[in-house]
């Protein structure tokens, strides 16, 4: 008995020491798979427009998909000549040259090798010649490839377009003399004349300033702001008239008696007259680089300075471990173990480096959990470390125990970072279980990170069937795929993976609506209510409007006989209704909105973001922390990146049937993503954007239209017996592009008027652009293309032409051509729905 005893004993003395063996094994092992993030390798390149370097370009590894590579762009003259540079940043280059394709990327218009170029010290520069094979006033695609010594070639993407007249000097000179006057003792002096102030504009924040602000907000309101680096200038939309371009660059000045910098872009909209310049919109955003010393740390403050509010936060279930991004950098703060943890950044530890300085990426915490670990997304363009030179999401988990973040996966993408990033926000979830929900290529798609693999979970999921709650926790979509007549609904839990079928009923249709925390909100409207009004509208007349949990209890139920409910907005427990009800004739008319206030508790966070005025430095942003750190103590780490062997990188299957969608382009190069032509340019119109489709052409674009124009094409006609006037206006448009049909006869089969025109009219695109306003659809008649304007009463008429007073209508009621004064016809247009249709040549 005592021998077995002390066996026992021998055996776990050993099995101890064998342990603390292999911890200590293990932890130099994990020490030594750990690194820095290597630095930046690719060079930049950049235009030269005299002395001044504009639209710097970062390169790719990968080739992008043309059509959607759209962040600048560069007029030429008509000797059709080029001046660029390549900042080495000591790389050696092997050769240079370029291409020019067609918008789309489907035709090769030039392939030339550049040898005629000068070195400089770390820079070569070029001049090269474009062959005449480009059409004067048609954009391309222009690439430059630069092949470096050890086999890379990197590519860099713009846009050209021939033109005389184009201004670009003037229009650059316009803007960097506005920029470097903001700053002088001098302001406003002669630009006073371009502010628009307005007396509800906020001029209580350095943040965020426009041309509606007074002059001292944009002349930094008595701040003391250096510009320390050169700004960047890019060239985002440009015309004969107008540009859009952005400004970007890094301030500093002194709060606490230490030195505080900030990041700070600029968007002008300029117009250039006869006589002068002209604003025509400014934007500047201030976004200040955390400070990461005790001054961030006031009481229970987190101290973000001077930035936007809307802060990308999430906390853990308890409220001690908080994780934040701040002006591209993404933090940790844990209040049990007293850390400030420096999660991920791309800026060089010098603060020299301008390639680290690119604001074309973001995060998205995806999970902060009670130990301190935080599972988190880069997405965009990476511009240093492993991924440097790709488009993509890099998924990591920051491991607190071990200070370490660690690249689960890799997502890449030939789509241009604008456009990735603006899908990317739609959807993305990460669950106990390491699945990762996504929503691109029109899909849910489930990345298993363990194991390195994608499922599809439903597809045809386009902008306006389905809806995502807050949280990204569940997500609901119609089966069907049809926004006015799908049965039933499926709603999914992300976090358990259950899904949920909710049946419209015998005889309904069903549409969700939002959801309110965790509670989707749908409606339920009769089959035979549902209806294709006169203007060519779709009328979706829910009866019924319920709130249910993820359990399937119905929590309310919002019914009123002769009142039908068309859309909703949610605002907080409240959920405001649109409504219709029937007139005497059966036809639907507005109806007061109302109302339904959920009793769901509200989800109250512990920590949150509060702003507050400060003498000098105006409204300033923080964190209130549910607990305080002692920021004495405070210990700040910045984890190491954790090495592996193979490459994680993962493909999202591509759909199918790809969807048409509209992507919105803002004047700051921002990309909104949506599925009609119609609510595409009615936002473009709002922010003086710009609209493409998928083959990457113009579909809208804000753009003075010339003073008149009439497309004298087309001559009056009338209805018949036989043909309505929406059949003959179908008809003339046909006959205008060279093809004779009957459209009465297609319309009698039930063809829709979008497919009467799409089925044959050849290489166009037909557009709805139902809710627009007259004023943006004159766009077309400009570029002499007629819209289809359908009228209540059934009838059509259409618009050929404009006046700056007045428009020129085809009506074949009348059976003539006649103007209508502007105001009258925006009237009558928007009496009658605003129900535009038209097309583009693809």
């Amino acid at each position: 008995m005592k021998k077995t005893i002390i066996k026992g004993c021998v055996f776990a003395a050993t099995f101890i020491v064998v342990l603390i063996v292999s911890s200590l094994f293990l932890n130099r092992g994990n020490t030594d798979m750990t690194a820095e993030m290597k630095l930046p390798e690719l060079p930049l390149v950049y235009v030269n427009v005299g002395e001044q370097h504009v639209n710097m370009m970062r390169g790719f590894l990968n080739a992008m998909d043309e059509q959607y590579m759209k962040e600048s762009v560069m007029p030429i003259e008509s000797d059709r000549r080029l001046s660029f540079s390549v900042k080495k940043y000591g790389q050696s280059v092997e050769s240079l040259a370029f291409e020019v394709r067609s918008v789309d990327g489907s035709r090769l218009v030039e392939n030339t090798e550049i040898t005629n170029y000068r070195t400089l010290g770390d820079t070569l520069t070029a001049d090269i010649v474009l062959k005449d094979l480009i059409e004067e006033k048609t954009e391309y695609g222009l690439t430059f490839l630069v092949n470096l010594e050890d086999g890379r070639c990197v590519r860099y993407y713009m846009r050209i377009i021939q033109a005389d007249g184009y201004g670009v000097e003037e229009k650059l000179e316009f803007v960097r003399n506005f920029n470097e006057a903001t700053f002088s003792d001098g302001w406003p002096g002669e630009f006073g004349k371009n502010l628009e102030p307005k007396s509800d504009a906020d001029n209580t924040t350095l943040s965020r300033v426009t041309i509606n602000n007074t002059a001292s907000q944009i002349g930094w309101a008595g701040l003391e702001v250096e510009q320390i680096t050169e700004p960047v200038f890019t060239i985002r939309e440009i015309s004969e008239e107008t540009a859009s371009i952005t400004v970007e660059y890094l301030v500093n000045y002194i709060r606490q008696g230490r030195e505080t910098y900030a990041s700070v872009e600029e968007v002008y909209r300029v117009r250039q007259g006869t006589d002068r310049m002209y604003l025509l919109d400014y934007e500047r955003q201030m976004s200040e680089i955390f400070a990461e010393d005790n001054s961030a740390f006031v009481g229970d403050k987190i101290v973000l300075g001077i930035t936007d509010p809307h802060v990308e936060m999430m906390e853990s279930d308890g409220g001690k471990i908080l994780a934040f991004a701040q002006a591209g950098v993404l933090y940790s703060v844990n209040v049990t173990d007293n850390r400030l943890s420096k999660l991920f950044s791309f800026y060089d530890s010098e603060g020299r480096d301008e390639r680290t300085f690119y604001s074309g990426h973001d995060f998205k915490i995806l999970q902060v959990d009670e130990a301190g670990n935080v599972f988190f997304m880069v997405y965009g363009y990476i511009s240093r470390g492993r991924r440097e030179g790709y488009t993509g999401a890099e998924i990591y988990l920051y491991n607190n125990s071990l200070n370490t973040v660690e690249e689960l996966a890799f997502i890449p993408s030939a789509k241009s970072p604008e456009i990735f990033e603006a899908e990317l926000e739609r959807l993305a979830y990460i669950n106990g279980k390491n699945e990762l929900y996504l929503l691109m290529n029109n899909q849910i798609n489930c990345v298993h990170l363990d194991r390195q693999t994608v499922d599809v979970i439903a597809e045809n999921m386009s902008g306006d069937t389905y809806q995502v709650s807050d949280s990204n926790r569940m997500i609901v979509w119609q089966n069907e795929g049809k926004k006015y007549a799908s049965s039933s609904l499926t709603l999914m839990n992300l976090n358990s993976g259950e899904q949920m079928k909710i049946e419209a009923g015998s005889g309904n249709y069903i549409m969700p609506l939002g959801f309110m925390g965790e509670d989707v909100i749908y409606g339920v409207a009769r089959q035979s209510d549902v209806i294709l009004d006169d203007t060519g509208t779709m009328i979706f007349p829910m009866f019924q409007v319920r709130i249910q949990d993820e359990n399937g209890k119905v929590l309310k139920t919002y019914e009123k006989d002769g009142f039908y409910t068309t859309d909703c907005s949610i605002n907080g427990n409240q959920i405001n209704l649109s409504r219709v009800e029937k007139d005497g004739e059966g036809n639907y008319a507005a109806a007061p909105n109302d109302q339904i206030v959920s009793g769901a508790a509200e989800v109250v966070k512990s920590n949150k973001v509060i702003t507050i005025p400060v003498d000098d430095f105006e409204t300033i942003t923080e964190i209130q922390m549910k607990s305080a750190p002692d920021s004495k103590k405070l210990k700040r780490l910045t984890p190491k990146e954790v090495l592996y062997e193979g490459s994680r990188e993962i493909q999202l299957p591509q759909a199918e049937q790809p969807m048409e969608s509209y992507y919105v382009y803002g004047p700051d190069g921002e990309v909104t993503i949506l599925s009609t032509a119609g609510e595409a340019i009615s936002l473009a119109y709002e922010i003086s954007g710009t609209v493409t489709g998928e083959s990457g052409a113009y579909v809208w674009r804000k753009d003075k239209i010339n003073t008149k124009n009439q497309i004298m094409a087309i001559e009056a006609s009338p209805v018949t017996e036989d043909k309505n006037s929406l059949a003959v206006c179908l008809d003339t448009i046909l006959a205008y592009e060279g093809i004779m049909r009957n459209s009465e006869y297609m319309l009698t089969q039930g063809k829709t008027v979008q497919e009467v025109l799409q089925e044959n009219l050849e290489n166009v695109q037909v557009l709805d652009l139902s809710g627009c306003t007259l004023d943006s659809v004159l766009y077309y008649p400009d570029r002499e293309i007629p819209v289809l304007a359908m009228l209540g009463d059934g009838n059509a008429v259409l618009i050929i032409g404009f006046n700056e007073k007045n428009v020129v209508l085809m009506n074949p009621e009348t059976d003539k051509v006649y103007k209508m004064g502007m105001n009258d016809a925006a009237d009558w247009f928007t009496e009658n729905g605003c129900h535009f249709i038209s097309y583009v040549k693809k």
